[in-house]
Order: structure tokens, then sequence, then C-alpha cells
């Protein structure tokens, strides 16, 4: 086997998922937007003005984000997003942690339904930190979206979007 499929075989399946991960993330955030920004809050990270907007958009962007790495559409740059968002997390999960503030991570459900934050769930999206990383630096999408309209590109396709 060549190096290049062997990195394809390991990338697809670790796209798949982070991406699926990014998914089941925004679901309950994108249903319930108030809830969200209450688990923003209790970080007591973020200035009261930026909350509501944070809590609106993020979920959008790990919906988006967590597609294109699935179908592998700019996975690059939807890795790069994800690792992006990854370090935002860990830095508020770590604040949050030194400063003793007993709170859910608000990752995947309300505060009531998820289990206290604790250094398993730092060390859980620090592994994930990882494999996007990886992601980033060796899947390039070949057996994704992005394969497709490379080998278009390269047989001659007409390019629908010009013009």
């Amino acid at each position: 086997m060549r190096k290049d499929t062997i990195i394809r075989a390991i990338g697809l399946p670790l796209r798949c998922y982070v991406g699926g991960i990014f998914l089941s993330a925004c679901y309950y955030k994108i249903l319930y937007p108030g809830d969200f920004a209450l688990s923003i809050a209790s970080y007591q990270f973020l200035p009261l003005s930026c909350i509501n907007i944070f809590a609106v958009a993020v979920p959008w962007v790990e919906l988006a984000a967590g597609l294109g790495l699935i179908v592998g559409f700019r996975t690059r740059e939807n890795s790069l997003l994800i690792a992006g968002m990854l370090v935002m997390f860990i830095v508020a999960i770590s604040s949050a942690l030194v400063r003793d503030l007993v709170i859910s991570c608000g990752c995947f459900a309300s505060s009531e339904a998820e289990a206290e934050m604790s250094q398993g769930t730092l060390s859980r999206d620090i592994v994930w930190l990882v494999i996007t990383g990886f992601l980033f630096f060796f899947e390039d999408g070949t057996w994704g979206i992005d394969g497709i309209l490379k080998r278009r590109k390269r047989h001659g396709a007409p390019d629908h979007n010009s013009g």
C-alpha cells in the first residue's frame, strides 16, 4: 500500500468521527440557543454583550464545519476552523477548571443534562485537537468532494462557476 493511501484510509474515518462530534454538538445548541447562552455565561469568560452572538453563531459554524469534514469539502479549511474552535474551548475549559467553577461544559446538552466538567473534558478536547491537526496536515479530501472536484478539473471538466 502506498503511504498516501494509508493516510487517506486513516483520515476518512477520523474526518467522519470529528465531523460527527461537531454535528452532535451543534444539534442542541441550534434548537435551544438560550440554554447554550446560559452555559456560555456560566464560564464567566466572555463579556455579557458577546454571549448571545456567540451562542447563535458557534453552533452554525460547528454544523457547517462538521458537514464539510464528513463530505470532504474544503477539508483543510474546515479542519482548521474546528481546530480553532477546539483551542477556544480548551482555553475556556482550562480557565473554568483553574477557577474551580462547578459547571458542565455545555458541549452537547443543557447544563442539567450534562455531567460536571472535569480534567477528562479537557483531555477529550485535546485529543480531538490532535486528531484535527492530523486532518489539517495530512487529509486532503481525496475521498470526498475535494477529490471529485480535483479529478474533474484535472480531466478538463467545464467549470460552471465561471463567467
